[in-house]
């Protein structure tokens, strides 16, 4: 049985993240990837349109199915980079405007699991030594 706690009506919202480096344990960690994907694919739509394309025209560029398109603008389906990058180019918009509106990671998580990462790398040196 896995440790991690899945809620099978919120799999394909939720990634959970739990970690355990040496003696420290980060508290579960909950990102919504369905809110960033929506950010991002309102952010495409609201540039597609002002660029006056359809999305049948930026598929095209873009080399994807119309459908896809449309499963971006409206966050439900995860893309790859290099599919975000000719989105980007296409639009004639900097990939930064396409990700404005998104929430900042937590410094203070960030900053302990930094810390904990440089502590275990040390210690590793010092075993290898």
């Amino acid at each position: 049985m896995s440790s991690f706690p899945i809620c099978t009506s919120e799999l394909f919202n939720l990634v959970y993240i739990r970690c355990q480096l040496l003696k420290h344990r980060c508290s579960l960690y909950i990102v919504n990837n369905r809110e960033i994907l929506r950010k991002i694919g309102k952010n495409i739509r609201q540039a597609r349109v002002k660029a006056g394309l359809t999305q049948e025209c930026l598929a095209e560029l873009a080399g994807v199915h119309v459908q896809t398109i449309g499963a971006i603008e409206h966050g439900d389906f995860p893309f790859a980079v290099t599919t975000f990058a000719l989105v980007s180019q296409f639009l004639e918009t900097s990939p930064n405007r396409l990700l404005e509106g998104l929430e900042s990671p937590d410094p203070k998580r960030t900053e302990r699991i930094k810390k904990a990462l440089a502590r275990r790398r040390t210690l590793r040196g010092q075993k290898a030594e």
